[in-house]
């Protein structure tokens, strides 16, 4: 090779390791920056022997990036779900515990045992009519805990998808900017790593498949095909109500909750070849929809049930706001359910009529417990009935608590698995740069080599 040549092979190294430095030290400036994926110089060979620079590149799988994205959504819901029904389950109580609808109904067996064994006693029957309104304000509050919760969904559900919209917004902006740098031959990397931040926040809204274009901009699709960023922007459209009762259903069913749409296709789980079932929108949608009415519906179920078996008894003490109950109007019946003034001496009852009967015009025998024996033992297989309630409402929770462990483990793991390939490896960047600098070294040396070859040529 002649001087000439050697001089133009070891400038280009000088290049080459000089664009390998200022990759390595960005790399290094970055290593605590939230979504930075580490950079790498790609070299390719120039002429027969020379090097140049053709890119700069990020160390990203794209199918470990999808898939972690994928364990995100699925983690997001299951977390939602999760904290929801735990909260649910506090509002019914637990066999064993004091509070919720089982402490008030545990009560109530007490006191009425209690009362049994003392039919005279004026404290034990004003007792016993306070347990049985303790009961009634048990189920409302349940009720309207349940009630409660699918309202914040709503609510929730309204944040989110606007910020998915907003997300979606960015993203296509984002995706413009990377066209036109592109086009342009500039440096991308930082765009990419700030679309990609949007992408990841996007994916707790809700899951999605990326398609990649030759200059980095992306579209983004639903599983099912529906474009949510490509030529243009499909907004999620929604209508978030003001509050929620147990009488609200979905539009689909005749009623006004608001089902989102993309491009005009339902996304609600269920609602056909477009729903979308992970992610925190999916989330809200499932617990405003169907877990929570379903455990508003047993808790009025078994508020019918138990008013019923007393009325079985001739003995209503258990009205629908001040009106006999009626088993085709059982929604919301639990947030309704009061106790027959006729024993509630705060609206003018008697307590007495617990042992006498609601029609005792006068106070009976004061030792007959006939009336409470039988109101004991009507209330007797409730617990059992309570208990198969709350256990469907707590297996349910301790489900989404199973799945959520699992789900979180999954994304962890992925997480880390990225962050092996993509975050910045202080220790390697650093013995880089030592390599960097000796192969700099070295080109510099031929160069002078060179240099002072040529000066004794000169003055031969």
């Amino acid at each position: 090779m002649s001087l000439f040549g050697s001089l133009s092979v070891a400038r280009a190294g000088m290049s080459a390791t000089g664009a390998r430095a200022q990759t390595a030290s960005s790399n290094i400036a970055n290593v605590s920056t939230p979504g930075y994926v580490r950079r790498e110089t790609v070299l390719s060979q120039s002429g027969a022997t020379g090097v140049t620079v053709t890119d700069v590149s990020r160390s990203q799988d794209r199918i470990l990036v999808q898939s972690r994205r994928d364990a995100q959504s699925q983690s997001a819901r299951s977390e939602v779900i999760n904290s929801v029904l735990s909260r649910a389950l506090s509002a019914f109580g637990e066999p064993g515990s004091e509070g919720g609808v089982f402490g008030a109904f545990t009560q109530l067996e007490s006191d009425l045992q209690a009362l049994r064994s003392t039919p005279e006693s004026d404290a034990a029957q004003l007792i016993t009519v306070d347990s049985l309104k303790d009961l009634t304000r048990a189920l409302t509050d349940a009720s309207q805990d349940l009630q409660l919760e699918r309202t914040n969904a709503d609510a929730r559900l309204a944040t989110d998808i606007s910020q998915a919209n907003d997300l979606a917004s960015d993203i296509f902006e984002l995706n413009s900017d990377i066209r036109t740098a592109d086009a342009n031959a500039r440096d991308t990397t930082a765009l990419l790593d700030q679309r990609d931040q949007l992408l990841d926040q996007l994916a707790e809204k809700l899951p999605f498949d990326v398609i990649y274009e030759n200059t980095g901009a992306v579209q983004v699709r639903t599983g099912s095909g529906l474009i949510l960023v490509g030529a243009t922007v499909n907004q999620i459209e929604f209508t978030p109500a003001n509050k929620v009762g147990p009488l609200d259903t979905t539009t689909d069913l005749g009623g006004r909750l608001s089902i989102p749409t993309i491009d005009g296709q339902p996304i609600a789980p269920g609602s056909g070849a477009h729903a979308v079932t992970e992610g925190r929108i999916a989330a809200y949608l499932e617990l405003r929809d169907t877990t929570l009415p379903k455990q508003s519906e047993a808790l009025d179920a078994y508020a019918l049930e138990l008013a019923s078996a007393f009325d079985a008894l001739g003995e209503p003490l258990l009205l629908d706001n001040g009106a006999p109950v009626d088993p085709l109007n059982v929604l919301g019946l639990s947030q309704r359910l009061t106790v027959n003034p006729l024993v509630d001496p705060s609206r003018g009852g008697v307590p007495s009529r617990l042992r006498d009967g609601l029609a005792a015009a006068i106070p009976g025998a004061p030792g007959n417990d006939t009336l409470l024996t039988q109101l004991a033992d009507t209330l007797a297989p409730f617990s059992d009935k309570l208990s198969i309630v709350i256990s469907d409402v707590s297996t349910t929770s301790l489900r989404a608590e199973r799945i959520h462990s699992g789900n979180l483990a999954r994304e962890i793991t992925l997480s880390e698995a990225e962050a092996e390939l993509s975050a910045v490896d202080l220790d390697y960047e650093l013995q880089s740069l030592l390599a960097i600098e000796q192969a700099y070294n070295a080109n510099a040396r031929v160069i002078q080599t060179i240099s002072d070859m040529l000066d004794t040529l000169a003055r031969i």
